[in-house]
């Protein structure tokens, strides 16, 4: 029986992929990389999701072709793509008239004020009850088929995790994982982001992510720096492994990818050669001082709070 999920919050470009492989060497852990595109890889579908990389398990078969996932699938009852992953907070495609306009009025209210989560009744027109019993019969077919009693969720959002939390609380935990502002930023322009775009960005996902998690109980939230897990990851993994309440094995620093069975992430999980954990400090020295100020004002005290 699954004991526990682990999400993992954080901005994008932040290292949940590497922390998820991480994780996912543990012998009662499953890695699932991000759940939220599920629906995407079991129909193929590039107008959901459109990576770098093939709409495949990181086993090399399609969704529909993978026997792990075929036995999630017999676990669960049901079809996989009869799943709700993904919340409803982007904008509705047909939102015209006062009937559009009003599906509108909690989008703009959370966008404003993402606290607002919390309350049931926000998330109940957003979707989120339906959301939330959906992950936990996938969580808990996930556990079946594997017979692990933990599975990790990299989908990032903290508005999944509290549809989950609020369902399945004593059954939750969120791992807040951040990263300094300065190399997210980094990352996302040579992507093509704007400065302005990136570090707006990276401010709203991990205000999101404080907002969210700030009322837990201690033994529901695990904080963790990027940068601190790859200048100790041996320490930074006994830590967190403490608190889940598993023994921390070596097998968890080697970036397990070939046993896996893992969608969505970055790019880097198909390499096999990136087996080390090491940082990045590629965004150092990139930036010139009037760039450096307009990030740190962009970011605001959202930067203080996360330690940066």
């Amino acid at each position: 029986m699954r004991r526990a999920t682990i999400f993992v919050l954080s901005d994008v470009r932040s290292g949940s992929t590497l922390l998820d492989q991480c994780l996912g060497g543990h012998p009662s852990i499953t890695s699932l990389g991000e759940v939220h595109w599920l629906t995407a890889y079991v129909a193929q579908d590039r107008s959901l999701y459109n990576p770098l990389q093939p709409l495949s398990c990181t086993c090399g078969m399609t969704v529909r072709e993978c026997p792990f996932w075929n036995g999630v699938e017999r676990a669960l009852g049901r079809p996989l793509d009869s799943l709700q992953l993904r919340h409803a907070l982007k904008r509705p495609r047909h939102a015209r008239g006062l009937l559009g306009a009003l599906r509108l009025v909690p989008r703009r209210l959370i966008k404003a004020r993402p606290g607002l989560y919390r309350h049931r009744a926000i998330r109940s027109l957003l979707g989120g009850p339906r959301l939330g019993r959906d992950c936990v019969a996938l969580y808990d077919a996930v556990s079946a088929a594997t017979d692990r009693p933990f599975c990790v969720d990299s989908s990032k959002s903290a508005y999944r995790f509290r549809d989950v939390y609020h369902l399945d609380s004593a059954r939750t935990i969120a791992i807040a994982l951040a990263r300094d502002y300065r190399a997210v930023v980094h990352s996302k322009m040579k992507r093509g982001q704007s400065l302005q775009t990136a570090a707006v960005g990276w401010r709203r996902r991990m205000h999101q992510i404080q907002l969210l998690t700030s009322d837990l109980p201690q033994d529901r939230i695990f904080r963790l720096k990027y940068e601190s897990f790859c200048e100790n990851p041996s320490s930074e993994l006994a830590r967190l492994c403490k608190f889940i309440g598993i023994d921390f094995t070596e097998a968890m620093l080697q970036r397990a990818t070939g046993s896996m069975h893992h969608i969505g992430g970055s790019p880097s999980k198909f390499d096999s050669r990136r087996v080390k954990i090491s940082l990045d400090r590629a965004y150092e020295g990139q930036f010139a001082p009037d760039a450096l100020k307009s990030m740190r004002e962009l970011v605001g005290n959202v930067a203080e709070h996360w330690g940066y």
